[in-house]
């Protein structure tokens, strides 16, 4: 909803990313009456890596399922597509 602040939807990345989540940032929010009425799209850019080694991909998947599922019960988010 375009009542949602971007700030909180920050700190549940981050927090949801765990020690895998090196950095999170917006880089687009978009409204428009194709997403419905009092909607915003809002776009993050995430970096996961470790210092030790190389991650993998079922790591990542799995951290970034975990933000998603955060997202989606605290703040109603969803994947436009």
């Amino acid at each position: 909803d375009d009542t949602q602040n971007v700030g909180p939807m920050l700190k549940t990345i981050k927090a949801g990313g765990g020690k895998v989540l090196e950095s999170v940032s917006v880089f687009d929010i978009y409204r428009s009456d194709a997403l419905g009425e009092n909607k915003k799209s809002v776009a993050f850019s995430m970096t996961f890596r470790r210092a030790d080694r190389t991650l993998e991909e079922g790591e990542v998947n799995k951290q970034f399922d975990r933000i998603l599922s955060k997202l989606a019960s605290d703040f109603g988010a969803e994947i436009r597509s």
